[in-house]
């Protein structure tokens, strides 16, 4: 009687626990160590506030522009897998900003609504843009809180809080994306271009100064090296400019982007949420993005982010140990997906430490301005204004960090 009587204690314990605790569900989650590779398995939904759907006290999954969360007993399987992936995410993505970072943000957010498979493009006056704008693919979108303006039409008035938008995968031929950059010819040849250029441009003067002073040295006449100036000049720039349409070669025949099943995006995508405290969401720049890069890999705790999981992402990963010297090309909007300002911040976590270089980075963004900033000059100077706060020896840490920048070509 004694044992069945705690046998049935036993059982309700655990049965409360379970609840308490709430359901499992299937996601996505890469292998510990240095290993990307993915791997499939049942992870607890947290902090639900529905019985029956991925409703929660900090993220609602909803499909496309609905307003009713995901069901659990969703029929597409696709569909609430992507679900259940997004919201354990989330919740570990929001854990780490709120327990570890202590982003007062964070933890202030309102409830977000999350929505999946939805190919419309933003608009800041009516939320969403028609059915039949071009519709958007293969990416994810962080949406400012909003509102319609006074003058819309009563039955298209609608008010909406910060949300994060996963589009719909679709495959697109490789050869359709070129001219877009960056692959890697084109990130050398930038990289190799002003070398180039001034060493040709020295050569060149120190030929005019032989002509003016001493002609008789002079090994051919001044108008074959103005050639040869000019020549190299516009050479180096019709290489540079092909080389973009050489995207094709480095990609596989086909790219896809199921941006709802990887990790590292719906850490990078909450991230901007969290920054835009200071960093407006609506500017996708080199140092925008790569702040929200930065934080996903600290997530991740991978060395490469964002890479390919097989029947939903082909692109090639980010490394956050790219060697890779400044180009002025770092500089442009084209360039916001690549990883060369990920890899400039993450060498300041390995000078400073773990600890100390995240507490510099999040920090960082307190002196950007989201429109203006660049990598080379606002970047920077934020980063050394963050270490007179953060740095337990500023002085000191400070020239460690000029050496560190001065490694990567600044």
């Amino acid at each position: 009687m004694k044992n069945k009587f705690i046998m049935a204690l036993a059982l309700l314990v655990s049965g409360a626990a379970l609840a308490e605790n709430g359901p499992q569900f299937t996601v996505l989650v890469r292998r510990d160590g240095r290993s990307t590779k993915p791997y499939y398995t049942k992870m607890e939904m947290p902090d639900l506030e529905s019985n029956n759907s991925f409703d929660g006290k900090y993220f609602k999954i909803v499909k496309s522009k609905g307003k009713e969360a995901v069901s659990f007993d969703e029929k597409d399987e696709k569909l609430l897998l992507k679900a259940a992936n997004v919201y354990y995410h989330l919740n570990k993505a929001r854990q780490y900003w709120v327990d570890q970072v202590k982003s007062e943000h964070a933890a202030s957010l309102p409830k977000i609504t999350i929505r999946l498979e939805i190919f419309n493009q933003f608009d800041e006056l009516g939320h969403f843009a028609n059915d039949n704008r071009a519709p958007q693919y293969n990416n994810a979108l962080s949406v400012p809180a909003g509102e319609t303006p006074s003058w819309v039409p009563a039955e298209k008035q609608d008010k909406w809080e910060k949300e994060i938008w996963f589009r719909p995968m679709k495959s697109i031929p490789a050869k359709d994306l070129a001219p877009s950059g960056p692959n890697p010819l084109t990130t050398s040849l930038n990289a190799l271009e002003r070398p180039l250029i001034n060493y040709t441009a020295n050569s060149f003067n120190q030929t005019l100064m032989e002509h003016m002073f001493y002609p008789t040295y002079a090994a051919r006449p001044l108008h074959e090296d103005v050639l040869r100036l000019v020549g190299t000049i516009a050479m180096t720039k019709a290489i540079i400019y092909a080389s973009k349409y050489a995207d094709p070669l480095f990609m596989d025949k086909y790219y896809y982007l199921e941006t709802a099943m990887i990790p590292e995006i719906v850490y990078h995508e909450y991230s901007h949420l969290v920054l835009s405290d200071h960093l407006q969401m609506s500017h996708s720049t080199p140092v925008n993005e790569g702040m929200a890069d930065y934080f996903a890999a600290v997530m991740s705790d991978k060395r490469k982010v964002y890479a390919k999981v097989k029947g939903y992402s082909n692109s090639a990963p980010k490394d956050t140990q790219n060697k890779r010297p400044y180009s002025h090309w770092d500089e442009s909007n084209r360039a916001a997906t690549a990883d060369f300002t990920l890899s400039v911040l993450w060498d300041v976590r390995e000078t400073l430490g773990e600890e100390i270089g995240d507490k510099v980075v999040y920090a960082a963004r307190t002196f950007l301005k989201t429109e203006t900033a660049t990598v080379s000059d606002s970047l920077l100077r934020s980063i050394l204004k963050a270490c007179d706060l953060k740095c337990e020896s500023p002085r000191k840490d400070k020239l460690k960090l000029y050496e560190t920048f001065s490694k990567k070509g600044f």
